[in-house]
């Protein structure tokens, strides 16, 4: 009986071992989603920054037209700018609705999280 019984033995701590690396590798790849997103965040608002100097570079460069030759370069350029700004907004939007659904009690306690990314104990 006693073979049986290290061979259960054996087999729990292999067991144990692989849960215990797999914990490791969760909580690894926690803190690099979290660096992702702090990174993501970052992008967007460099981003948002450069969007905003090269608005203003191109009101600066580019001379007005008149209203009958239609929009200048200028308008065309500073709306493909604003939509962009508006797609960074969703694009950010989208960012927060996932780390909610992908919160452990999906998002209910988000208020409650701190902001590091801290949430496991």
């Amino acid at each position: 009986m006693a073979p049986r019984h290290d061979t259960n033995d054996a087999a729990l701590e292999r067991i144990a071992d692989d849960l215990i690396g797999l914990r490791a590798l969760l909580d690894k790849m926690d803190h690099a989603q979290d660096a992702l997103l702090q990174n993501g965040e970052s992008l967007q608002g460099q981003l948002e920054a450069l969007t905003g100097q090269i608005t203003h570079m191109i009101e600066v460069l580019t001379p007005e037209r008149p209203e009958q030759e239609g929009p200048s370069l200028a308008d065309l350029l500073a709306r493909i700018l604003t939509q962009q700004s508006g797609m960074i907004a969703l694009l950010r939007e989208i960012s927060e609705t996932m780390k909610r659904l992908a919160a452990p009690d999906g998002g209910a306690s988000e208020a409650h999280a701190p902001a590091n990314g801290a949430r496991h104990a």
